[in-house]
Protein backbone atom coordinates (compact mmCIF):
# COMPACT_ATOMS: atom_id res chain seq x y z
CA UNK A 1 0.00 0.00 0.00
CA UNK A 2 1.69 3.33 -0.88
CA UNK A 3 1.85 6.05 1.36
CA UNK A 4 2.47 9.73 1.66
CA UNK A 5 5.97 9.43 2.82
CA UNK A 6 7.26 12.37 5.28
CA UNK A 7 9.76 12.44 7.54
CA UNK A 8 7.27 11.21 10.49
CA UNK A 9 6.19 8.36 8.65
CA UNK A 10 9.31 7.02 8.23
CA UNK A 11 10.68 7.55 11.52
CA UNK A 12 7.71 5.12 12.49
CA UNK A 13 8.42 2.20 9.95
CA UNK A 14 9.48 -0.68 12.21
CA UNK A 15 11.44 -3.27 11.27
CA UNK A 16 9.62 -7.06 10.46
CA UNK A 17 11.46 -10.38 10.24
CA UNK A 18 11.52 -9.78 6.50
CA UNK A 19 12.28 -7.03 4.15
CA UNK A 20 9.37 -4.69 2.94
CA UNK A 21 8.74 -1.96 0.69
CA UNK A 22 6.67 1.12 1.15
CA UNK A 23 5.88 2.93 -2.10
CA UNK A 24 5.66 6.60 -2.00
CA UNK A 25 2.39 8.11 -3.38
CA UNK A 26 4.45 11.60 -4.50
CA UNK A 27 6.48 9.78 -7.25
CA UNK A 28 5.55 7.12 -9.55
CA UNK A 29 8.67 4.17 -8.69
CA UNK A 30 10.42 5.09 -5.41
CA UNK A 31 9.73 3.48 -2.50
CA UNK A 32 11.51 3.09 0.87
CA UNK A 33 12.85 -0.53 1.88
CA UNK A 34 12.60 -1.93 5.11
CA UNK A 35 15.51 -3.99 6.59
CA UNK A 36 15.55 -6.60 9.25
CA UNK A 37 17.64 -5.19 10.99
CA UNK A 38 15.70 -1.71 10.73
CA UNK A 39 17.99 -0.06 8.21
CA UNK A 40 16.00 2.29 5.36
CA UNK A 41 16.96 2.37 2.05
CA UNK A 42 15.39 4.41 -1.22
CA UNK A 43 14.76 2.20 -3.96
CA UNK A 44 13.07 2.76 -7.39
CA UNK A 45 11.24 0.73 -9.20
CA UNK A 46 10.81 1.65 -13.69
CA UNK A 47 10.17 -0.05 -16.38
CA UNK A 48 12.44 1.14 -19.64
CA UNK A 49 9.97 1.65 -22.81
CA UNK A 50 9.73 -1.42 -24.60
CA UNK A 51 12.07 -3.48 -21.98
CA UNK A 52 11.64 -5.17 -18.91
CA UNK A 53 10.72 -3.29 -15.25
CA UNK A 54 14.32 -3.03 -13.02
CA UNK A 55 14.78 -2.26 -9.39
CA UNK A 56 17.99 -0.29 -8.08
CA UNK A 57 18.98 1.12 -4.95
CA UNK A 58 19.65 4.79 -4.43
CA UNK A 59 21.53 4.42 -1.23
CA UNK A 60 20.61 4.74 2.86
CA UNK A 61 17.48 6.53 3.46
CA UNK A 62 17.73 9.75 6.36
CA UNK A 63 14.99 11.48 6.50
CA UNK A 64 17.35 14.76 7.95
CA UNK A 65 19.25 13.93 4.79
CA UNK A 66 22.62 13.61 7.04
CA UNK A 67 23.83 10.16 6.10
CA UNK A 68 21.57 9.61 2.91
CA UNK A 69 19.43 10.91 0.95
CA UNK A 70 16.56 13.01 2.12
CA UNK A 71 12.66 12.99 1.11
CA UNK A 72 13.01 15.64 -1.53
CA UNK A 73 16.38 13.92 -3.22
CA UNK A 74 14.96 10.57 -3.57
CA UNK A 75 11.99 12.17 -5.21
CA UNK A 76 14.00 14.39 -7.54
CA UNK A 77 16.28 10.87 -8.15
CA UNK A 78 13.85 8.64 -8.78
CA UNK A 79 11.77 11.37 -11.09
CA UNK A 80 14.71 11.54 -13.40
CA UNK A 81 15.43 7.38 -13.40
CA UNK A 82 11.64 7.27 -14.44
CA UNK A 83 11.35 10.32 -17.04
CA UNK A 84 14.27 8.91 -18.81
CA UNK A 85 12.76 5.14 -19.09
CA UNK A 86 9.51 6.76 -20.65
CA UNK A 87 11.95 7.91 -22.90
CA UNK A 88 13.67 4.62 -23.71
CA UNK A 89 16.95 5.63 -22.01
CA UNK A 90 18.76 4.03 -18.87
CA UNK A 91 19.84 6.79 -16.81
CA UNK A 92 21.99 4.46 -14.43
CA UNK A 93 23.70 2.83 -17.27
CA UNK A 94 24.18 6.15 -19.10
CA UNK A 95 26.11 7.44 -16.19
CA UNK A 96 28.14 4.18 -15.49
CA UNK A 97 29.09 4.19 -19.07
CA UNK A 98 29.86 7.94 -18.69
CA UNK A 99 31.80 7.47 -14.73
CA UNK A 100 34.07 4.36 -16.51
CA UNK A 101 35.18 6.76 -19.77
CA UNK A 102 35.66 10.11 -17.37
CA UNK A 103 38.11 7.03 -15.48
CA UNK A 104 39.83 5.97 -18.70
CA UNK A 105 40.66 9.73 -20.07
CA UNK A 106 44.00 10.70 -18.96
CA UNK A 107 44.50 13.61 -16.18
CA UNK A 108 46.87 16.12 -17.40
CA UNK A 109 49.94 14.76 -14.68
CA UNK A 110 49.34 11.24 -16.48
CA UNK A 111 49.80 13.09 -19.83
CA UNK A 112 53.12 14.80 -18.52
CA UNK A 113 54.33 11.81 -16.52
CA UNK A 114 54.03 9.80 -19.81
CA UNK A 115 55.54 12.39 -22.42
CA UNK A 116 58.49 12.89 -19.99
CA UNK A 117 59.42 9.31 -20.49
CA UNK A 118 58.74 8.88 -23.84
CA UNK A 119 61.38 11.98 -24.29
CA UNK A 120 63.56 10.66 -22.00
CA UNK A 121 63.87 7.10 -23.25
CA UNK A 122 67.25 6.04 -25.05
CA UNK A 123 64.90 4.23 -27.12
CA UNK A 124 63.26 7.21 -29.07
CA UNK A 125 64.33 8.45 -32.62
CA UNK A 126 67.79 10.60 -31.94
CA UNK A 127 68.02 8.90 -27.84
CA UNK A 128 66.81 10.72 -25.18
CA UNK A 129 66.35 14.52 -25.23
CA UNK A 130 68.89 16.13 -23.07
CA UNK A 131 66.33 18.84 -21.71
CA UNK A 132 63.78 15.89 -20.58
CA UNK A 133 63.89 17.04 -16.95
CA UNK A 134 63.55 20.75 -17.97
CA UNK A 135 60.79 20.19 -20.05
CA UNK A 136 59.02 18.41 -17.25
CA UNK A 137 59.70 20.98 -14.73
CA UNK A 138 58.72 23.60 -17.15
CA UNK A 139 55.43 21.77 -17.72
CA UNK A 140 54.78 21.30 -13.75
CA UNK A 141 54.87 24.89 -13.34
CA UNK A 142 52.92 25.88 -16.28
CA UNK A 143 49.86 23.59 -15.76
CA UNK A 144 50.06 23.40 -11.75
CA UNK A 145 46.42 24.35 -11.25
CA UNK A 146 45.18 22.04 -14.04
CA UNK A 147 47.09 18.71 -13.10
CA UNK A 148 44.20 16.64 -11.96
CA UNK A 149 42.12 17.94 -14.52
CA UNK A 150 41.53 15.69 -17.94
CA UNK A 151 44.04 16.29 -20.44
CA UNK A 152 41.34 16.04 -23.29
CA UNK A 153 39.28 18.97 -21.65
CA UNK A 154 41.77 21.71 -21.77
CA UNK A 155 40.72 24.27 -23.94
CA UNK A 156 42.70 27.49 -25.85
CA UNK A 157 40.94 29.89 -23.10
CA UNK A 158 42.73 27.69 -20.31
CA UNK A 159 46.08 27.79 -21.73
CA UNK A 160 45.76 31.78 -22.06
CA UNK A 161 44.54 32.02 -18.82
CA UNK A 162 47.56 30.18 -17.36
CA UNK A 163 49.95 31.68 -19.39
CA UNK A 164 49.06 35.72 -20.22
CA UNK A 165 49.97 36.33 -16.39
CA UNK A 166 53.77 35.07 -16.59
CA UNK A 167 53.73 37.08 -20.03
CA UNK A 168 53.28 40.15 -18.34
CA UNK A 169 56.35 40.13 -16.38
CA UNK A 170 58.31 37.32 -18.68
CA UNK A 171 57.23 36.89 -21.97
CA UNK A 172 59.93 34.66 -22.82
CA UNK A 173 59.02 32.23 -20.33
CA UNK A 174 55.39 31.83 -21.36
CA UNK A 175 56.46 31.23 -24.92
CA UNK A 176 58.72 28.41 -23.36
CA UNK A 177 55.79 27.00 -22.23
CA UNK A 178 53.37 27.46 -24.65
CA UNK A 179 56.06 25.79 -27.22
CA UNK A 180 56.36 22.68 -24.55
CA UNK A 181 52.90 22.69 -23.74
CA UNK A 182 51.82 22.05 -27.45
CA UNK A 183 54.49 19.94 -28.17
CA UNK A 184 53.60 17.67 -25.55
CA UNK A 185 49.33 17.73 -26.61
CA UNK A 186 51.08 17.10 -30.29
CA UNK A 187 52.45 14.12 -29.18
CA UNK A 188 50.01 12.95 -27.39
CA UNK A 189 47.74 13.24 -30.41
CA UNK A 190 49.43 11.12 -32.57
CA UNK A 191 49.24 8.82 -29.45
CA UNK A 192 46.15 8.51 -29.34
CA UNK A 193 45.92 9.96 -26.00
CA UNK A 194 44.02 13.21 -26.03
CA UNK A 195 41.77 14.53 -29.30
CA UNK A 196 43.25 18.43 -29.49
CA UNK A 197 45.93 20.52 -29.01
CA UNK A 198 44.74 23.30 -26.91
CA UNK A 199 47.90 25.49 -27.89
CA UNK A 200 46.72 25.40 -32.05
CA UNK A 201 45.76 28.37 -32.78
CA UNK A 202 47.17 30.30 -29.90
CA UNK A 203 49.07 33.89 -30.31
CA UNK A 204 52.99 33.45 -30.11
CA UNK A 205 54.63 35.28 -26.83
CA UNK A 206 57.23 36.45 -28.92
CA UNK A 207 60.66 35.65 -28.47
CA UNK A 208 61.96 38.13 -25.91
CA UNK A 209 64.56 40.47 -26.25
CA UNK A 210 67.29 39.31 -28.68
CA UNK A 211 69.58 37.39 -27.16
CA UNK A 212 73.30 39.28 -27.99
CA UNK A 213 74.85 40.17 -24.70
CA UNK A 214 78.22 39.91 -24.75
CA UNK A 215 80.78 40.43 -22.19
CA UNK A 216 83.19 42.90 -22.52
CA UNK A 217 86.63 42.63 -21.38
CA UNK A 218 86.43 45.23 -18.31
CA UNK A 219 83.22 42.59 -16.81
CA UNK A 220 85.04 39.26 -17.81
CA UNK A 221 87.58 40.71 -15.07
CA UNK A 222 84.92 42.05 -12.76
CA UNK A 223 83.46 38.76 -13.16
CA UNK A 224 86.35 36.39 -12.51
CA UNK A 225 87.15 38.54 -9.93
CA UNK A 226 83.84 38.53 -7.96
CA UNK A 227 84.12 34.71 -8.46
CA UNK A 228 87.71 34.95 -6.65
CA UNK A 229 85.93 36.52 -3.69
CA UNK A 230 83.59 33.83 -3.47
CA UNK A 231 80.31 35.17 -5.34
CA UNK A 232 78.50 35.94 -2.36
CA UNK A 233 78.76 32.81 -0.90
CA UNK A 234 77.71 30.64 -4.09
CA UNK A 235 78.30 27.20 -3.86
CA UNK A 236 82.13 26.19 -4.51
CA UNK A 237 80.87 23.59 -7.56
CA UNK A 238 78.84 26.27 -9.08
CA UNK A 239 81.75 28.69 -9.73
CA UNK A 240 84.37 26.29 -10.93
CA UNK A 241 81.39 25.19 -13.45
CA UNK A 242 81.36 28.93 -14.73
CA UNK A 243 84.67 29.45 -14.54
CA UNK A 244 85.32 26.17 -16.97
CA UNK A 245 82.25 27.07 -19.17
CA UNK A 246 84.04 30.24 -19.50
CA UNK A 247 87.43 29.05 -20.64
CA UNK A 248 85.82 26.45 -23.31
CA UNK A 249 82.74 27.45 -24.58
CA UNK A 250 80.88 24.55 -23.72
CA UNK A 251 77.15 24.83 -22.83
CA UNK A 252 76.63 25.27 -19.12
CA UNK A 253 74.64 21.55 -19.17
CA UNK A 254 77.03 20.41 -20.35
CA UNK A 255 79.66 21.82 -18.00
CA UNK A 256 77.45 21.02 -15.11
CA UNK A 257 76.69 17.34 -15.97
CA UNK A 258 80.38 16.61 -16.51
CA UNK A 259 80.88 12.87 -15.29
CA UNK A 260 84.87 11.84 -13.94
CA UNK A 261 84.67 9.41 -16.67
CA UNK A 262 84.65 11.57 -19.28
CA UNK A 263 88.12 12.79 -18.21
CA UNK A 264 91.22 10.84 -19.29
CA UNK A 265 94.84 11.27 -20.18
CA UNK A 266 96.20 11.36 -23.80
CA UNK A 267 99.81 11.60 -23.60
CA UNK A 268 100.53 15.15 -21.94
CA UNK A 269 97.13 16.35 -22.90
CA UNK A 270 94.36 16.32 -20.63
CA UNK A 271 90.45 15.33 -22.23
CA UNK A 272 86.91 15.72 -21.99
CA UNK A 273 84.55 13.93 -24.22
CA UNK A 274 81.37 14.96 -24.19
CA UNK A 275 79.15 11.81 -24.85
CA UNK A 276 76.61 11.90 -27.80
CA UNK A 277 74.39 10.93 -25.38
CA UNK A 278 74.85 14.43 -23.45
CA UNK A 279 75.51 16.63 -26.48
CA UNK A 280 72.88 19.08 -27.95
CA UNK A 281 73.48 17.75 -31.82
CA UNK A 282 73.64 14.27 -30.52
CA UNK A 283 77.33 13.97 -31.70
CA UNK A 284 80.67 13.12 -29.37
CA UNK A 285 83.26 15.94 -28.89
CA UNK A 286 86.64 15.95 -27.78
CA UNK A 287 87.97 19.14 -25.69
CA UNK A 288 91.28 19.39 -24.90
CA UNK A 289 91.60 21.16 -21.55
CA UNK A 290 94.38 23.50 -21.36
CA UNK A 291 96.03 26.28 -18.72
CA UNK A 292 93.00 27.39 -16.46
CA UNK A 293 90.45 24.59 -17.51
CA UNK A 294 92.98 21.68 -16.79
CA UNK A 295 93.45 23.21 -13.34
CA UNK A 296 90.21 24.22 -12.28
CA UNK A 297 89.27 20.29 -13.31
CA UNK A 298 92.26 18.83 -11.98
CA UNK A 299 91.39 20.96 -8.23
CA UNK A 300 88.31 19.24 -7.96
CA UNK A 301 89.23 15.60 -9.18
CA UNK A 302 92.03 15.77 -6.43
CA UNK A 303 89.20 15.83 -4.58
CA UNK A 304 86.40 14.09 -6.02
CA UNK A 305 87.85 11.36 -8.50
CA UNK A 306 84.72 9.34 -9.41
CA UNK A 307 80.81 10.04 -10.52
CA UNK A 308 79.75 13.58 -11.28
CA UNK A 309 82.27 15.70 -11.21
CA UNK A 310 80.14 18.94 -9.96
CA UNK A 311 77.66 18.39 -7.44
CA UNK A 312 74.78 20.73 -5.39
CA UNK A 313 76.45 21.73 -2.04
CA UNK A 314 73.29 20.26 -0.22
CA UNK A 315 72.03 17.20 -1.75
CA UNK A 316 75.45 15.99 -3.28
CA UNK A 317 73.10 15.31 -6.71
CA UNK A 318 74.72 16.11 -10.28
CA UNK A 319 74.84 20.03 -10.72
CA UNK A 320 72.10 20.94 -13.90
CA UNK A 321 72.04 24.17 -16.00
CA UNK A 322 69.04 25.05 -13.73
CA UNK A 323 71.20 25.17 -10.47
CA UNK A 324 74.00 27.05 -12.38
CA UNK A 325 70.97 29.60 -13.31
CA UNK A 326 69.42 30.19 -10.07
CA UNK A 327 72.83 30.56 -8.35
CA UNK A 328 73.35 33.68 -10.84
CA UNK A 329 69.70 34.86 -10.40
CA UNK A 330 69.85 34.94 -6.94
CA UNK A 331 72.96 37.21 -6.25
CA UNK A 332 73.72 40.76 -7.65
CA UNK A 333 76.12 40.40 -10.61
CA UNK A 334 79.13 42.59 -10.52
CA UNK A 335 77.93 43.91 -14.12
CA UNK A 336 74.71 44.06 -16.00
CA UNK A 337 72.72 40.89 -15.81
CA UNK A 338 73.57 38.33 -17.83
CA UNK A 339 72.50 34.71 -18.32
CA UNK A 340 75.45 31.74 -18.09
CA UNK A 341 74.31 30.99 -22.20
CA UNK A 342 76.04 34.87 -22.54
CA UNK A 343 79.34 33.50 -21.48
CA UNK A 344 79.69 30.68 -24.03
CA UNK A 345 78.20 33.73 -26.59
CA UNK A 346 81.34 36.03 -25.67
CA UNK A 347 83.64 33.09 -25.67
CA UNK A 348 82.92 32.67 -29.39
CA UNK A 349 82.66 36.48 -30.28
CA UNK A 350 86.28 36.78 -28.50
CA UNK A 351 87.83 34.09 -30.52
CA UNK A 352 86.39 35.43 -33.71
CA UNK A 353 88.00 38.87 -32.79
CA UNK A 354 91.24 36.64 -32.03
CA UNK A 355 90.93 35.57 -35.64
CA UNK A 356 90.50 32.07 -35.03
CA UNK A 357 88.27 30.30 -38.44
CA UNK A 358 85.31 30.08 -37.78
CA UNK A 359 84.84 26.50 -38.38
CA UNK A 360 87.58 25.69 -35.74
CA UNK A 361 85.69 27.93 -33.08
CA UNK A 362 82.57 26.15 -34.18
CA UNK A 363 84.36 22.71 -33.96
CA UNK A 364 85.54 23.73 -30.40
CA UNK A 365 81.48 24.55 -28.68
CA UNK A 366 80.17 21.69 -30.57
CA UNK A 367 77.81 24.20 -33.46
CA UNK A 368 77.33 23.89 -36.90
CA UNK A 369 78.90 27.03 -38.67
CA UNK A 370 79.22 27.88 -42.19
CA UNK A 371 77.71 26.01 -45.71
CA UNK A 372 76.68 22.60 -45.40
CA UNK A 373 79.98 21.33 -47.69
CA UNK A 374 82.00 23.26 -44.90
CA UNK A 375 80.01 21.39 -42.18
CA UNK A 376 80.59 18.22 -44.34
CA UNK A 377 84.39 18.51 -44.25
CA UNK A 378 84.61 19.27 -41.05
CA UNK A 379 82.40 16.52 -39.94
CA UNK A 380 85.39 14.19 -41.95
CA UNK A 381 88.44 16.13 -40.65
CA UNK A 382 90.67 13.62 -39.46
CA UNK A 383 90.73 13.50 -35.56
CA UNK A 384 94.27 14.54 -34.84
CA UNK A 385 94.63 17.47 -37.17
CA UNK A 386 91.01 18.54 -35.85
CA UNK A 387 92.53 17.77 -32.28
CA UNK A 388 95.73 20.51 -32.93
CA UNK A 389 93.20 23.49 -34.11
CA UNK A 390 90.85 23.21 -31.23
CA UNK A 391 93.82 23.21 -28.84
CA UNK A 392 95.65 25.54 -30.65
CA UNK A 393 92.34 28.19 -30.59
CA UNK A 394 91.66 27.05 -26.69
CA UNK A 395 95.16 28.11 -26.41
CA UNK A 396 94.79 30.85 -27.53
CA UNK A 397 91.70 31.49 -25.96
CA UNK A 398 93.42 30.93 -22.47
CA UNK A 399 96.71 33.05 -22.98
CA UNK A 400 93.70 35.70 -23.85
CA UNK A 401 91.55 35.33 -20.98
CA UNK A 402 94.25 35.58 -18.66
CA UNK A 403 95.56 38.76 -20.16
CA UNK A 404 92.30 39.87 -19.54
CA UNK A 405 91.79 38.90 -16.05
CA UNK A 406 94.67 40.51 -15.65
CA UNK A 407 94.00 43.94 -16.83
CA UNK A 408 96.13 43.44 -19.71
CA UNK A 409 93.49 43.86 -22.65
CA UNK A 410 95.11 43.74 -25.47
CA UNK A 411 96.43 40.51 -27.62
CA UNK A 412 100.33 40.36 -27.30
CA UNK A 413 102.68 38.57 -29.15
CA UNK A 414 101.60 35.22 -26.92
CA UNK A 415 98.72 34.80 -28.11
CA UNK A 416 98.03 32.77 -31.24
CA UNK A 417 96.37 34.34 -34.14
CA UNK A 418 94.74 31.79 -36.17
CA UNK A 419 92.72 33.43 -39.11
CA UNK A 420 91.73 31.17 -41.25
CA UNK A 421 89.18 31.37 -44.40
CA UNK A 422 85.98 31.21 -43.85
Amino acid sequence: MTKRLTATVLGALRAKDTAYYVPDDQQVGLRVRVAPSGSLTWNVAFRIKGGSTKSVSLGPCDPNGRRGFGLAEARERASEIVKAARQGRDLLTEEQDARLALEDRLSVDTLIERYTKSINSPNRNGGALRTAGEIERRLIRALSSKLNSVADNLKRADISVLLDEVADKFPREAEKRRQSIGAMYRWGVAKGYVSTDPTAGSESYGRGGPRDRVLSPEEIRAFWTWLDTGAQNMPPDCIAALRLQLCTGARIGEVAGIHVSELHQEDETLVWTLPASRSKNKNQRVTPLVGKARAIVEGVTAQRNRGALFKTAQSGRPLTSTDIGQALKKRHLPCPHFSSHDLRRTVVSMMDELGIALDTIAAVVGHQRGSRDTRTLVRHYGRARLDERVEAALTAWDQYLGSIISGSIEPAGNVLRLRGTR
